[in-house]
């Protein structure tokens, strides 16, 4: 892939190092480690040594101490912590597009847009060359009811006054059986299974022609129970004992990142991600509050190439020449988005950005700022940088020489750390030949 080091494992430990310093947290913790182990691929003759090794130790072992290692050597790579329960982008993107009742709520879809903006932020900083939405994750878990635990003893019903508690299975009152009285001529009670044959119950029988006698409604007592009315369960009840669906987004695969100049071939390398309806909608004012003061600081930015200076040099094919490059590029993206932070653009407006080169400059070759520096080649270059987003266009670029400075071009203008007097702007001009590939 043109002008990406080949070094995957050092950009994948790159990606983890500036997820954490600028507190993004959607790429898995991941490091630079040495490990050794058979199913790895070695050549001939670094098995054949680490053959011989072990039969002398095993035959010779005052020969075998001497030895600085024993076995195959270790080799270098990155380390990623494994995260669970998360599934490819283009699953539940698919899902919601076919299903939209599955589709987040707005409380969720607000956490998955802050989620979305922060892989955003993260893939144009690093210049990552290979997110595609298969390649990224999202973990979404569905709305689950929470247990209620009864707290009183009684029940209020919806007029306020206690109510005693039904049992959950009420048993219906015991039917007496004592005596089984036989209403024919001979007037004589027979007992019941139940009662004793010399039984006090004693019935009285005339022998006149018995009548039925309707029974009176009104002179039955029939066994009652408090009745419990219970209240119409609104939705603000509801939501109290239902969890709300959770999103999260995780950052993988980012061993094509820091490349040593922009796309200027063939294919231009895009973003998936910028082609769905989220990336049309602004950055939300969280983001901006949240990381425009990082971007403006030109000490952070400085530690940040530092740090990231640690992880590559541990390399034995390092370059500093090359480095610088990478620096170069990874400043150029930061001043974009900074300036779109400003601007409350979208992340398509973004990316639709010109890329740009921000060379460090040393203190022994600062100009004054007000003078422009122009070539006549393929790139135009100034010092005369603008921290202020007021006035300027869609497109970032050299600001225009005939518009009067502002009152926070002055004071950027006295201030040393300020990005027009720290690091020096190159345009690119040229494109890849391939816009969507």
């Amino acid at each position: 892939m043109e002008g990406v080091n080949k070094k995957g494992y050092l950009s994948e430990a790159g990606a983890s190092l500036v997820d954490q310093k600028l507190g993004l947290n959607v790429v898995p913790k991941t490091a630079v480690v040495a490990f050794a182990a058979p199913t790895f691929n070695y050549s001939a003759l670094d098995r054949g040594f680490a053959r011989s090794k072990e039969r002398i130790r095993s035959r010779y072992p005052d020969l075998g101490r001497r030895f600085r290692r024993i076995g195959l050597p270790p080799k270098k790579g990155s380390f990623q912590l494994f995260v669970s329960g998360y599934e490819d982008a283009t699953y539940w993107l698919r899902q919601w597009d076919i299903s939209p009742e599955q589709a987040p709520p707005p409380a969720t879809r607000q956490q998955f847009k802050l989620q979305f903006e922060r892989l955003v932020i993260l893939d144009y900083i690093i210049r990552n060359t290979d997110r595609g939405n298969d390649n990224w994750l999202i973990k979404y878990e569905l709305a689950e009811a929470r247990p209620i635990t009864d707290t009183s003893s009684s029940v209020k019903s919806n007029t306020g006054s206690p109510v005693p508690p039904r049992d959950k299975s009420p048993e219906p009152p015991a039917i007496q059986e004592d005596v089984i009285v036989d209403l024919s001529d001979s007037g004589n009670p027979v007992p019941g299974n139940d009662a004793p044959l010399g039984g006090d119950a004693q019935v009285q029988t005339s022998n006149t022609d018995v009548t039925s006698v309707e029974p009176n409604i009104s002179e039955i007592s029939m066994p009652t129970e408090t009745p419990v009315v219970l209240s119409t369960v609104t939705s603000e009840t509801d939501l109290e004992h239902v969890s709300m669906p959770t999103v999260a987004i995780a950052a993988i695969d980012n061993g094509l990142a820091f490349p040593f100049k922009h796309p200027d071939e063939w294919r231009s390398y895009p973003y998936q991600w910028s082609a769905l309806p989220i990336a049309q909608e602004p950055f939300s004012e969280e983001t901006i509050n949240e990381f425009l003061p990082k971007l403006d600081d030109t000490d952070f930015v400085r530690e940040l190439g530092q740090d990231l200076k640690r992880i590559f040099e541990t390399d034995k094919s390092f370059n500093m020449r090359m480095f610088n490059k990478q620096l170069s590029v990874m400043r150029g993206q930061i001043f974009n988005l900074r300036e779109a932070l400003r601007s409350r653009k979208t992340p398509y407006q973004l990316v639709m950005m010109p890329p740009q080169y921000m060379i460090e400059v040393k203190r022994k070759h600062v100009r004054p700022s007000n003078v422009l520096h122009v070539r006549t080649s393929g790139e135009e270059s100034h010092s005369g940088l603008s921290d202020s987003a007021v006035g300027h266009s869609d497109v970032a670029g050299p600001s225009s020489t005939s518009a009067a400075p502002t009152a926070s071009q002055a004071n950027d203008e006295s201030d040393p750390k300020s990005w027009n007097n720290t690091f020096k702007q190159k345009v690119q001009t040229r494109s890849a030949f391939f816009r969507m590939w």
